[in-house]
């Protein structure tokens, strides 16, 4: 009988412990797959460079600003539109530069400051720009984003706050980025 006890109660513990280490290892990919590609996986990476690297920005900056001055004029709401998914009907419109771009969505400041946001990649890993007019006052408390590329365009990334290189790295692709375009 005491037999019987011992090798139910060491079944039990190895089940246990085999438990934590299913538990661990589920959590560790999980991290891995989530934390992972979201920051550095190839499609981060891909949006990140075509946005910093592939874009013109004054041309950017131009096709946000339409769309700023659409939703002043009436021709246009304030609010979010969707591109990549689901597409917002209202966003076939849009410019060609931004559609080029294929973000999540577009928002545009219902607070009718005329800022326009590109999301690029939501979720556990912002990063896109946001636009601002010609105008624009920011208020005490905003940020306008992480990095100018350009008077009025800023560059916003979750990068900037986990990684103190990220603005070497943001700074090397933008240079690329617009010694390529000098060449054209």
């Amino acid at each position: 009988m005491k037999k019987s006890k011992r090798t139910v109660l060491k079944i039990f513990i190895a089940s246990v412990i085999a438990l934590a280490i299913c538990l661990a290892l589920y959590i560790l990919l999980n991290l891995y797959v989530f934390v992972g590609t979201v920051y550095f996986g190839p499609d981060t990476q891909e949006m990140r460079a075509r946005l910093l690297y592939h874009t013109d920005h004054q041309a950017l900056l131009d096709a946000c600003r339409e769309i700023s001055r659409r939703v002043v004029i009436g021709d246009l709401r304030p609010g979010t539109y969707n591109i990549r998914v689901d597409p917002d009907p209202e966003a076939s419109s849009f410019p060609q530069v931004i559609l080029d771009l294929a973000p999540n969505y577009v928002y545009v400041d219902e607070g009718y400051s005329g800022r326009v946001m590109l999301e690029m990649h939501g979720g556990l890993g912002h990063l896109g720009v946001q636009a601002y007019p010609e105008d624009y006052k920011s208020p005490s408390y905003s940020k306008f984003g992480d990095k100018e590329l350009i008077d009025g365009l800023w560059y916003y990334d979750d990068g900037y706050r986990k990684n103190p290189q990220w603005e070497k790295k943001t700074e090397a692709l933008i240079q690329k980025g617009q010694a390529r375009q000098v060449q054209q």
